[in-house]
């Protein structure tokens, strides 16, 4: 009973709980790690979700994360900054002079992508990748971060817009210019 109810926990709220783990940290180890931890503590106290009614389940899950979140950040802030003050200097490495295939220049637009993503604002970041990833409702992401979900979708089209301008997606000729086919 307890095996086949964890596994239907994982199975159901993973995904949403990798999200909101890779929304805060920004880092997809840490993340995994931090769900693996959080699952873990699920493992441990499974008699008590067994108890907590179906539809409640998830933001308890939720609870379990984030506190296990704080509690990551407690014990080693300094170490999590050093490693992304090295994953950034890293990720500056650079663009060769020569052609880049079109696999090359895909792999260059996923990682500018990626880097765009990761420059928002961190609640825009969590919110968007809890969405996306997570493949929440504004609702649910809402109870989660305590917020209203007619918030969570202004934050979530604030999100899609920034990374949009960032991506250079948003800009149009001038009103009145018409772009022809021999341009």
């Amino acid at each position: 009973m307890n095996k086949d109810l964890f596994r239907e926990l994982y199975a159901a709220h993973s995904k949403a709980i990798y999200s909101y783990l890779f929304g805060r940290t920004n880092h997809k180890e840490l993340a995994a790690d931090l769900l693996q931890d959080s699952f873990l503590k699920i493992w441990n106290r499974i008699e008590i979700v067994a108890k907590i009614p179906p539809e409640e389940r998830l933001y308890w899950i939720f609870s379990i994360a984030s506190n296990g979140l704080k509690d990551h950040y407690r014990r080693s802030a300094h170490r999590n900054k050093v490693g992304l003050q090295l994953k950034a200097a890293s990720a500056g490495d650079g663009a060769s002079a020569e052609d880049l295939s079109g696999v090359l220049a895909g792999r260059e637009r996923l990682r500018d992508i990626e880097t765009h993503i990761n420059g928002l604002p961190e609640e825009l970041r969590c919110i968007l990748l809890m969405k996306v990833l997570g493949e929440l409702s504004s609702a649910q992401i809402g109870i989660v971060l305590n917020q209203p979900p007619g918030t969570i979708r202004y934050k979530i089209a604030q999100a899609r817009r920034l990374l949009a301008e960032k991506l250079k997606l948003l800009e149009s000729a001038p009103i009145g210019v018409r772009r022809t086919s021999n341009e």
